[in-house]
């Protein structure tokens, strides 16, 4: 879990896993590329969005972010503009707002287009719990409310967004949680910060990698080369050069034999009783025992949602829970 820039991080969640969106069912819009242009299909596989654009990011609260050549802006499920091309970036939308870049700098807009924050950040996340984190011309960190308001004040070295009501930060080299008034619930005591979920965060002591409650006692003691947070009770962690999978207890429930790189996306939490894996270079699906349910055919691949992973080769493509190709990867049909 190295700290990468985040508009790097935003650029690879988005485009690569652009999957990972809040639609439903056969509603779904989901980003193909087709003769290096961009479109989208449905659930089924059908083109529904023509592919008329240079770039395309998942859809999220009803819009999706495009490209023609240097400018973005965002269409609607239909593939009818609703915020015309105007932006040098896109964010997805969160909350009913995101983040956009203009001019060098980030600020927000609404479902029409309106900037509501205007671009005066350096860097902005998308907006959680009220919240979002930004990033203002001294290099610090704060959060501002959907009117723009800097409720906390920039201050910390990095940040990241809100989840169940605490924020990871960072002063200096050590990094702690705030809850939204900016109190500090937990120390600035680690080295590193992964987040917080169901109550239980990721940290990192010197070399290696625990899990916390939600006031900052040790549940697992830092034992770890490297870790993810829980996700269906499981968390992947990094142990004798290899990835597996732990229980609440530090137990390993899946042991260590899977690669993962930093780099690209070939490892996934579990999602829908699935993870995505990397063993012996190549990415498929494992359930809850090790057990490869869909086999590794793949370079990379994002996690399911609603039924439907995006895997990749040399191009990118969809494929259900059974492994069928909704949308195949080079020409190449899943194995069921």
């Amino acid at each position: 879990m190295l700290l990468k820039s985040l508009r790097a991080l935003t650029a690879i969640v988005l485009i690569a896993m652009g999957v990972a969106s809040a639609q439903n069912g056969s509603e779904r819009r989901l980003p193909v590329e087709i003769d290096g242009k961009y479109g989208f299909i449905n659930a089924s596989g059908n083109l529904v969005i023509g592919a008329d654009f240079d770039l395309a990011c998942g859809f999220s609260e009803g819009l999706a972010s495009v490209w023609r050549g240097e400018q973005a802006g965002y269409i609607n499920e239909s593939g009818s503009f609703v915020v015309p091309l105007q932006f040098q970036y896109a964010s997805g939308f969160s909350e009913g707002l995101a983040g956009v870049e203009l001019g060098d700098k980030w600020g927000y807009v609404n479902k029409r287009g309106t900037l509501v924050i205007p671009p005066r950040y350096r860097q902005a996340q998308g907006f959680s719990e009220g919240l979002a984190a930004v990033q203002t011309d001294t290099g610090l960190w704060g959060f501002v409310d959907k009117n723009g308001i800097e409720t906390i004040t920039p201050q910390f070295t990095l940040a990241w967004a809100f989840s169940e009501h605490v924020a990871a930060v960072y002063h200096g080299k050590k990094c702690g949680f705030i809850d939204a008034n900016g109190s500090v619930v937990v120390p600035f005591r680690f080295n590193e910060c992964g987040g917080m979920k169901n109550g239980i965060g990721v940290v990192r002591v010197d070399k290696l990698w625990g899990f916390i409650d939600a006031s900052g006692d040790f549940l697992i003691t830092p034992r770890y080369k490297e870790a993810g947070l829980f996700f269906e009770n499981l968390a992947a962690v990094k142990q004798g050069g290899r990835w597996g999978f732990i229980a609440r207890d530090g137990q390993f429930v899946i042991p260590p034999q899977f690669d993962y790189s930093q780099i690209e996306p070939t490892m996934t939490e579990f999602s829908e009783g699935l993870a995505g894996v990397t063993k012996d270079g190549k990415f498929g699906y494992i359930d809850k025992t090790g057990t490869f349910i869909i086999s590794p055919l793949f370079h990379k691949g994002g996690a399911f949602h609603n039924g439907i992973a995006q895997v990749c080769n040399s191009t990118c493509g969809y494929i259900d829970r059974h492994g069928a190709a909704i949308w195949p990867t080079d020409g190449h049909e899943p194995m069921r």
